[in-house]
C-alpha cells in the first residue's frame, strides 16, 4: 500500500513536493487555507488586467527544468518562456540611467560608459567570480543537506568555502571590481530578491547577477503562476494523482509517540496520514501547528517580545527562538490597472534612492520605510500582451519596507496597525505619493495618477494575514551566514518523525527556484526515510543534464571513493575531533587533580629552603590549591562538548 502524505500549504514548495512524491508513488493530499494555489506566487485579476502578486521574473532556469525533468516531462512542453531584453533599466536620482542586458557586448559597453577604460575587464572578472559562486552553489549548496554543524567538514564544503566568499558582502564584492558607485549599485541591488541588504547579504549571492546576465531573465506567458499550474496539472494526472483541498485551513499537526499521524482542520475534522510536510511559513508553523500531545486547549498567550504563540506548544523554547531570528524585509506593493500604456517603462525597472545605503539601513536596521525609498516597477504587459487589455498596461510597484515590529505581529484585521511607529495607512499614502513623484520626474511624464483606473494593495499586515507570514516578512528568515546551511532549519522536524518542512525559511532558502531545489531535498529525505528508491527520471543532483562521457567518469572507482569519503568523512572527522577533545579534557582534569578527593590539611611551617635545594627535575604540584580554574573549566567543557557531539552525530548517522 502506498504511503499517504499530507502537505500543509499549496505554495511553491508544497506544489513541487506534492508532484515529486506522487511521481514516486505516494498518495498525496494538499490542504490550503486560501481558495487559490501558489501562495505569494499567485495572480490578481481585475477587469482584464492580470498581475503577479509576488515574483515576476524567472531566474536560475535550470532548477525549473530540473523539476519538470524529475517528473518525466519538459518545461518547454508546458510553459512558454519569453526572455526579457533588456534585463532592467535602472533610474538614478540625477536623471541618468543604466541598462543591464544579457547581451555581453551591450553590457560591456554600458559598463565602460561609466567605468571608463578597463570597465569591460572588471565586468568579466566580476562575472567570472559570480559564476563560480553560482556553479558551486548549484553543486554543493542547493543539492545537499546540512544536518549538523559538522556538515561543514565535508571536503567539498571545506575546499570551496573560501571561493564562495560567505564572509564578504554582495556590495563588498561589487566594490572589489567596480570603481564607480553607479555600477556598484547596479550589480548589488539584486540581494533584495533574498529580502536582504547588499551591505549584509553574503558575497555568495552575487550568483544572482551572474544568473541574470549569463542565464537570462525570463517571464512565463500567462504569469508566473503558469509554471506552478503546469506542475499541478501534471501531478493531478499521475497514476497516483495529487488531491488539492482549498479553503481548508489547518489547525494543528497530529502526532503520537513522537511520530506524525495527520492533521486537524479548523472545522475540527481530522485526516490521518503516514507523514506530514509543512509548506506554511516555518516560524508560524512551529508557533501554531505543533502542540504537545493531548494538549487540553489551543489557548494563545503573548510573549515578552509581543508575539502571539500557542500556550501548549510542543517545543516552546525553540519556537520562540525562531521568532527572534532576523527576518527579511516586507513590502508595500501596488497593483495598478492603467487606462493607457506607459512606453517609457520596460518590463523591469528599478528606481534607486540617492542615499543608497541609508535606504537599506532604514529597512533592515530600523524596520521602517525609507525617507527616500528605492522601488521596483514591473510591467508584465510589456512582454506578455495578455496581461492587460489592448492599449493599456498592468503595472506592479514593489516598495521594500521593514517587517512588522513585534507588537504588530498579532492577529489583526489586516488594515489597522497595533504599533504606532508603523501606521500603515499613512505609510501607504506616502509610498504612493513618492513613487508617482519619482516616476514622473525620472521618466519625464505628467498625470500618472490620473492614468490609474484601479489599485490593489498589499502591506506587511496583509502579507501576514493572507499567507501567515511571520512579521509580514515576505521572504522568511534572512540569509546571513549564521542563518544558512547548517544554521538553517533542515527538512526534518527536530523531534517528530514523519514531519517535514519545505519553503522559504527551510534549507536551502528563499525565492521560487530555491524553494523548488528545497522540494527536491525534502523529497529525497522522505524517500530515504521510507526506503523508497528515487524515480528513474531523477538525474544527478547537478541540475543540468550530464553527458554519457561524464556519467561514465562518475562511475569510476576514484569517484565512488570520493562520494563515499564525502558522505562519511564529516562523521569520522567529527568523531576523531570529539575523541581527541575528550582525551585531552579528561587527561587535563586528571592531571590537575580534579578526580582526586580534596583533603583540607592545616598548613605546616616549612623550613626555609634555598633555590639550590630544589631538584631540577621536580614536577609541578597536583594539589587543588594550585589548580588553574580556566584550565579546569576548559577541560571540563571539552569533555562535555565531545559527549554532546557523540549524541548529536548518532542522529544523522542512524538515519
Amino acid at each position: 500500500m502506498a504511503p499517504k502524505a499530507i502537505i500543509v500549504g499549496a505554495g511553491v514548495g508544497g506544489i513541487a513536493t506534492a508532484a515529486r512524491l506522487a511521481h514516486a508513488g505516494f498518495d498525496v493530499e494538499v490542504y490550503e487555507k486560501n481558495k487559490f494555489s501558489g501562495g505569494r506566487c499567485s495572480l490578481i485579476h481585475h477587469d482584464g488586467h492580470r498581475f503577479d502578486q509576488g515574483p515576476s521574473l524567472l531566474l536560475l532556469p535550470r532548477l525549473f527544468r530540473q523539476l519538470f525533468n524529475d517528473l518525466g516531462t519538459r518545461l518547454e512542453d508546458y510553459v512558454e518562456l519569453v526572455q526579457c531584453d533588456p534585463n532592467y533599466v535602472l533610474h538614478y536620482h540625477d536623471g541618468e540611467k543604466v541598462i543591464l542586458s544579457s547581451d555581453r557586448a551591450k553590457l560591456a559597453s554600458e559598463v565602460e560608459k561609466w567605468e571608463g577604460e578597463g570597465g569591460a575587464q572588471a565586468l568579466e572578472g566580476f562575472l567570472r567570480e559570480a559564476g563560480i559562486h553560482g556553479e558551486l552553489s548549484y553543486s554543493h549548496v542547493l543539492a545537499k543537506t546540512f544536518p549538523s554543524i559538522f556538515s561543514f567538514l565535508r571536503p567539498s564544503v571545506l575546499f570551496n568555502l573560501i571561493a564562495l566568499h560567505p564572509f564578504a558582502t554582495v556590495y563588498g564584492r561589487c566594490a572589489k571590481y567596480f570603481k564607480t558607485e553607479r555600477i556598484r549599485r547596479a550589480f548589488s541591488f539584486g540581494s533584495m530578491y533574498l529580502g536582504s541588504s547588499p551591505f549584509d547579504a553574503p558575497g555568495t549571492y552575487t550568483l544572482l547577477e551572474w544568473s541574470e546576465t549569463c542565464e537570462g531573465i525570463w517571464y512565463p506567458i500567462g504569469g508566473f503562476h503558469a509554471v506552478l499550474q503546469a506542475v499541478i496539472d501534471i501531478s493531478t494526472s499521475l497514476p497516483h494523482p495529487v488531491q488539492y483541498h482549498f479553503s481548508a485551513p489547518v489547525k494543528s499537526v497530529l502526532h503520537s509517540e513522537g511520530k506524525a499521524t495527520g492533521i486537524k482542520l479548523e472545522d475540527g475534522s481530522e485526516i490521518h496520514a503516514d507523514l506530514v510536510i509543512v509548506n506554511a511559513d516555518l516560524v508560524w508553523a512551529h508557533n501554531n501547528l505543533f502542540e504537545r500531545e493531548n494538549a487540553a486547549s489551543a489557548e494563545q498567550v503573548k510573549s515578552k517580545s509581543g508575539d502571539v504563540v500557542r500556550k501548549n506548544l510542543l517545543m516552546p523554547g525553540f519556537a520562540k527562538s525562531l521568532l527572534r531570528k532576523p527576518h527579511s524585509c516586507s513590502s508595500i506593493s501596488f497593483y495598478w490597472a492603467m487606462n493607457t500604456t506607459v512606453p517609457q517603462l520596460k518590463a523591469h525597472n528599478i528606481f534607486l534612492a540617492e542615499d543608497y545605503k541609508s535606504s537599506f539601513d532604514d529597512i533592515f536596521k530600523h524596520h521602517s520605510m525609507p525617507k527616500e525609498p528605492s522601488f521596483y516597477v514591473n510591467v508584465p504587459s510589456r512582454v506578455d500582451p495578455s496581461a492587460a487589455p489592448e492599449g493599456k498596461d498592468s503595472i506592479v510597484v514593489l516598495v521594500p519596507v521593514g517587517h512588522l515590529l513585534p507588537s504588530d505581529s498579532r492577529k489583526s484585521s489586516g488594515k489597522k496597525p497595533n504599533n504606532p511607529e508603523q501606521n500603515w495607512d499613512e505609510l501607504v499614502d506616502r509610498a504612493r505619493k513618492q513613487v508617482i513623484e519619482v516616476m514622473q520626474a525620472r521618466l519625464g511624464i505628467n498625470g500618472l495618477s490620473e492614468m490609474i483606473t484601479w489599485e490593489g494593495i498589499n502591506t506587511p499586515l496583509t502579507w501576514q494575514s493572507k499567507f501567515n507570514l511571520t512579521h509580514g516578512s515576505i521572504l522568511g528568515i534572512t540569509h546571513d551566514f549564521f542563518n544558512v546551511l547548517s544554521f538553517r532549519h533542515q527538512a526534518r522536524h527536530r523531534s517528530i518523525k514523519g514531519a517535514y518542512f519545505v519553503g522559504a525559511s527551510a534549507h536551502p532558502g528563499t525565492g521560487v527556484p530555491i524553494a523548488i531545489a528545497g522540494s527536491r531535498l525534502c523529497t529525497q529525505e522522505i524517500l530515504k526515510d521510507h526506503h523508497v528508491s528515487l524515480p528513474s527520471t531523477y538525474g544527478p543532483s547537478k541540475p543540468e543534464g550530464v553527458s554519457s562521457l561524464d556519467t561514465l567518469r562518475r562511475r569510476s572507482v576514484i569517484h565512488l571513493v570520493e562520494d563515499w569519503t564525502s558522505a562519511v568523512f564529516p562523521y569520522l572527522m567529527g568523531m576523531f575531533i570529539a575523541s581527541l577533545l575528550f582525551l585531552i579534557g579528561a587527561a587535563s582534569l586528571w592531571y590537575t587533580g580534579f578526580f582526586e578527593p580534596r583533603v583540607v590539611v592545616a598548613p605546616a611551617v616549612q623550613p626555609s629552603v634555598s633555590v639550590n635545594d630544589i631538584p631540577r627535575h621536580s614536577l609541578p604540584s597536583l594539589d587543588m590549591e594550585n589548580l588553574s580554574q580556566p584550565v579546569m573549566w576548559g577541560s571540563f567543557a571539552a569533555v562535555v562538548l565531545s559527549l554532546a557531539y557523540f549524541n548529536l552525530s548518532a542522529g544523522p548517522a542512524a538515519r
